[in-house]
């Protein structure tokens, strides 16, 4: 599933991380529902993909959903760098390393907390 944020409800949300140094895009892909039975299939299961205007990210939900693994790229020489944030059911979430300058890539490996799974990944990046 993708969803959009409203421009403004995004305007305000990155004018702020930007203040900071950090700032999201509106592409969201949702986690895919857990196994049947309550038990968590292990191994990687279903590919993600997501882009921004700063670059790119593909990879795998894994470890029933408390995983997140891929690579993502930089494809813009526009002082921003890259990163996967993926986020946490119940609230939170965990970033990837970060891809920069233009032409670079980084490898996705995050880990829920235990207990925990992620419910979706977005596209966001660092001033770089």
């Amino acid at each position: 599933m993708i969803s959009k944020i409203s421009s403004r409800k995004r305007h305000a949300f990155g004018s702020a991380l930007a203040a900071v140094g950090l700032a999201a895009t509106a592409l969201v892909v949702t986690a895919p529902a857990a196994s049947a039975g309550g038990t968590a299939a292990l191994g990687c299961y279903q590919n993600w993909s997501i882009s921004s205007g700063q670059g790119y990210a593909n990879g795998q939900w894994c470890d029933g959903n408390t995983r997140v693994t891929g690579t993502v790229h930089d494809t813009n020489a526009d002082g921003r760098c890259p990163f996967v944030r993926a986020y946490v059911s119940g609230g939170g979430y965990r970033d990837s390393a970060w891809a920069g300058p233009k032409g670079d890539s980084s490898p996705v490996d995050i880990y829920a907390p235990a207990g925990k799974t992620f419910t979706s990944v977005q596209m966001s990046y660092i001033t770089c």
